[in-house]
């Protein structure tokens, strides 16, 4: 289960071992156990049927544990009350449950896109994820496609390739760290050809960057890179929302490369190269 509170940290999972189920997305019992979002990914994919399709089937069988069904309603109320857990994380698991929900009640799947929209509208892959959904012929497929990828994106693993014998790479400081840096590299929610969605800590690096002139690298994972009038609509509700974990949104001023799952490439061909539909229910107002 996806436990939010007091003493949850932004970045940090809690789940709980297999054994009661109380209404909750996963298998719990009255004993946290706390991973670092590193493993969160892994563990809750290990935690959870492969298809949607076993998904619905009723009660989820692990071992000797049977967990109670929850309605797909309920999960996608964890994923929008999750606001400390990190964009990869909330996409995969809103994919799950939108494609459960579109395989019970498939007209509940836009109104229910658009409320976990309203509550992380920073989230690039979220946007990703339920334009895909919503533009698919086989929604339900498509759901469990959109997660999968999500749960194997090769980013972080071909970014570290090829930054591999830069002698300076900065992810995290000022222009004390940064003015001998080689690479300065970003992560980002999401990327658009207005700029993009950065932590609000970030940005005293990013403009001791751009003084210093040292390329800005931007780590862009699935479903972060966004045609151009989604990233329009998406940084209008960012800056409308004003919710502190929604990310602050700034220029492409300085970055030089964007990291995807197909590798590093130059910000022009990353951006021509998104495969993202631009589904008009997201892009009117509601």
């Amino acid at each position: 289960m996806i436990a939010s509170g007091a003493n949850t940290k932004r970045g940090e999972l809690h789940l709980r071992r297999p054994g009661l189920a109380s209404g909750c997305p996963w298998n719990v019992t009255t004993a946290p156990v706390s991973i670092n979002t590193r493993y969160a990914e892994q563990a809750i994919h290990h935690a959870r049927p492969r298809s949607v399709s076993s998904w619905c089937a009723g009660g989820t069988h692990l071992g000797a544990t049977s967990v109670v069904e929850v309605h797909p309603i309920e999960r996608l109320r964890y994923v929008a009350r999750a606001d400390w857990a990190p964009p990869a994380l909330l996409a995969s698991e809103a994919a799950w449950a939108l494609g459960e929900l579109a395989q019970r009640e498939g007209a509940a799947v836009l109104p229910a896109c658009r409320r976990l929209i309203d509550r992380h509208p920073g989230c690039g892959p979220l946007w990703w994820v339920a334009a895909s959904i919503l533009t698919a012929g086989d929604p339900v497929a498509e759901a469990e496609r959109c997660a999968e990828v999500l749960d194997e994106d090769p980013t972080s693993e071909l970014l570290a390739e090829e930054l591999y014998g830069t002698r300076r790479v900065v992810r995290h400081g000022g222009m004390g760290e940064v003015a001998g840096a080689e690479i300065v590299v970003v992560q980002s929610d999401a990327v658009g050809a207005g700029g993009m969605v950065v932590d609000g800590d970030d940005i005293g690096m990013i403009e001791a960057a751009r003084a210093a002139e040292v390329p800005i690298w931007v780590e862009a994972g699935v479903g972060r890179v966004l045609p151009s009038r989604l990233w329009d609509a998406l940084a209008a509700r960012v800056q409308a929302a004003g919710l502190p974990h929604t990310g602050v949104v700034v220029t492409l001023q300085g970055v030089d490369q964007v990291a995807g799952p197909s590798g590093t490439q130059p910000v022009r061909i990353a951006l021509e190269n998104t495969d993202c539909p631009e589904p008009s229910e997201l892009l009117a107002r509601w």
